[in-house]
């Protein structure tokens, strides 16, 4: 069984009594039918020899995993503890086994151990070395250069613990789990560094330190974590320990998560009697930053205000079409925001997101997926690369969840009930109704007071006992008593009738909260027609009525030229206007906005936007509603057809108010 079949097993399991076609599944997989075949006839032969042949129905169409919850327990289980070695490698794995062969290596491994450990020829465990070196070369990784002797790497602690993270990952996809199918990568681990002694407590730990600081951690970052414990941990034993810290993760001694990751190592201390460098802990609270292990989506630094400013723009462009203002469920957008990370981190690493429940969900909704595609370039401009499809169905379930958390009653069926026998019938038939179907009775009637019903009562469908002479599309004939066959086509009806009331109409325009502008800029806070010679200046005179009010200090100043000297002029969002801002850790006391427009434009090196004439100087610490007053100055100021007439307004009154006219 190779990993192919590993990840068709897991969907047969995943999917108790479904019939897959072979041709479905060829396209899922992206192989030809007879590849699925041959992954098929690997696990029935797996399944004889656990003496459970009967569990997977196969015919000459199809496949089905027919087996019940114990057999599929059972299967799983006994697939995960599978020997590794009787495991058929493919050739990408086994050359990804033999990277991590040597990444937990001590020693140098020579060509003939590693052919005898994974019982494949010498020429062959040289072929697949090409592939070790191409890998290693695309993160700047070397050999020692003794090669008589064998392979050893020759890498920094935390680069040696990292890769090994992310070998496991590719097994998985972007959703890290370590047992949601056979991982052989994991199971590699699991023999040669015996990490089942270590995974009950460092589990229990971390579940201790989620209920004490009172997070709400994934699934997936969980597993991520729990993992790297159990790395860091081994490592440590065997005297491998991290004595230098790199820049980056000097920069989280002064978060939150620096003290978590402090917390964390104590345990460790005791427990296994190591003893934790600073650059440890520093190392430590980096993995739990990104694991985003700590309290749900703080805005801490200025990657997130970008990222949170994108979102909500993107949400209340969404919101203006679907006429639902999705945008104020925090719930919602912070979940959102804190799995849009998760996949800014996988694209970062290499590794793509697989989200299974993908083309069922575009299928499903294929107009809300159209409206995600429409404004996704506000969100991939932040990020800095295209989102796949399996990204925007990540989006698109939270899109769904929004939509039907907003409607919630008003989606469901309005069902007139009629009955000729008598009205003690008809409410029979409305109590057993509301029994098996979440429904709403509008009314429940005779037949010859329908017409007058119809007028007074809005409906989707009328249920009746008797054959009616309105249009069919209106009415469904059903037996008194709810027989079998009448409960199955009306669950069909009434699923139809939700996902009809949730499609899109034509878009009409929402409308937003009063205008707001006043509470967060100040006529103060206005500058007009400033000089300045370049980008350097223009940020230094944006703050200058943030730091007279006090919103900031001058360490705030300092952290944007360095954001971006760093990341470059990512702060011009539209032609001739920049958001100037940094991280809420970065000096600010309370929240800030200024506005100053040049007197000649300046160059702030941007490809497109150059030159700057208005500079936007925001300081957020914290997620609320001034947000979208901030978009909405952003909008205005990106409108090519009110620009002139901002450019003409002579003072700062008068360019207030009419931001508050137009925004």
């Amino acid at each position: 069984m190779n990993r192919q079949t590993s990840k068709l097993l897991n969907i047969l399991l995943n999917s108790p009594g479904q019939y897959f076609h072979y041709e479905e599944l060829a396209a899922r997989f992206q192989v030809s039918t007879r590849s699925i075949r041959n992954y098929t006839q690997s696990i029935l032969d797996f399944l004889e020899d656990l003496h459970m042949p009967s569990a997977l129905t196969v015919s000459e169409g199809g496949i089905a995993f027919t087996g019940g919850a114990e057999e599929s327990s059972l299967l799983l289980q006994a697939a995960v503890d599978n020997d590794f070695y009787l495991y058929r490698l493919s050739p990408e794995e086994r050359s990804h086994i033999i990277l991590l062969n040597l990444l937990i290596s001590d020693d140098y491994c020579n060509i003939y151990d590693l052919s005898e450990k994974f019982n494949v020829s010498r020429t062959t465990i040289l072929k697949d070395m090409e592939q070790v070196k191409a890998f290693l070369a695309r993160y700047n990784c070397t050999f020692d250069p003794a090669m008589n002797r064998g392979y050893l790497l020759r890498l920094r602690e935390q680069q040696r613990r990292d890769m090994i993270v992310r070998i496991i990952q590719t097994a998985m996809g972007a959703v890290f789990s370590l047992h949601r199918e056979v991982n052989i990568y994991e199971r590699f681990l699991y023999e040669e560094w015996s990490l089942e002694t270590y995974f009950p407590f460092l589990r229990q730990l971390l579940l201790e330190m989620e209920h004490q600081y009172n997070l709400d951690v994934s699934d997936a970052c969980f597993e991520e974590l729990l993992l790297t414990l159990a790395i860091i941990t081994v490592r440590m034993e065997k005297g491998f320990c991290i004595q230098e810290s790199t820049l980056e993760e000097k920069t989280f001694q002064n978060l939150l998560v620096y003290e978590l990751a402090e917390n964390i190592l104590k345990e460790l201390e005791d427990r296994y009697r190591l003893s934790c460098s600073e650059a440890e802990v520093q190392y430590l609270a980096s993995k739990l930053y990104y694991c985003r292990f700590y309290a749900s989506a703080p805005i801490e630094d200025a990657q997130d205000v970008k990222l949170h400013m994108a979102l909500t723009s993107f949400l209340m462009m969404v919101s203006s079409q679907l006429n639902i203002p999705i945008y104020e469920d925090a719930k919602i957008v912070n979940q959102l925001e804190s799995h849009l990370r998760d996949i800014d981190k996988a694209h970062a690493e290499g590794v793509l997101l697989e989200n299974d429940y993908t083309d069922q969900m575009i299928g499903e909704y294929p107009e809300y997926y159209q409206l995600i595609c429409r404004h996704l370039s506000i969100l991939e401009n932040i990020s800095g690369y295209s989102y796949t499809k399996d990204d925007i169905a990540v989006i698109l379930i939270y899109l769904v969840v929004a939509v039907e958390r907003h409607f919630k009653n008003d989606i469901l069926p309005k069902v007139i009930v009629v009955c000729h026998t008598g009205i003690g019938t008809a409410n029979f038939l409305a109590e057993r109704l509301n029994t098996y179907f979440h429904i709403r009775i509008m009314a429940v009637t005779s037949n010859h007071r329908l017409a007058d019903v119809m007028k007074n009562y809005d409906f989707d469908v009328i249920i009746s006992t008797i054959t009616l002479k309105e249009p069919e599309d209106l009415w469904v004939k059903v037996s008194p008593m709810l027989e079998d066959e009448d409960i199955l086509r009306l669950q069909k009806l009434f699923m139809d009738i939700k996902r009809n009331k949730k499609k899109l109409g034509t878009p009409n325009q929402l409308r937003l909260p009063a205008p707001g502008i006043r509470t967060v800029l100040r006529e103060e806070n206005i500058l007009l027609d400033v000089c300045c010679t370049d980008w350097k200046e223009v940020i230094q005179k944006a703050t200058e009525p943030l730091l007279a009010a006090g919103s900031i200090d001058a360490r705030y100043i300092d952290a944007m030229i360095r954001s971006y000297e760093t990341n470059g002029a990512y702060f011009v969002y539209c032609p001739g206007v920049a958001l100037a801002h940094a991280g809420p850790e970065d000096g600010v006391r309370f929240f800030g906005l200024s506005l100053i427009r040049l007197k000649k434009p300046v160059s702030f090196g941007h490809r497109q936007h150059d030159p700057v004439t208005w500079c936007i100087c925001l300081a957020i610490q914290e997620k609320d509603e001034q947000i979208q007053e901030v978009l909405r100055l952003m909008n205005l100021l990106g409108n090519p057809e009110k620009r002139p007439e901002l450019d003409a307004i002579a003072c700062s009154g008068e360019l207030l108010q009419y931001i508050m006219e137009n925004e």
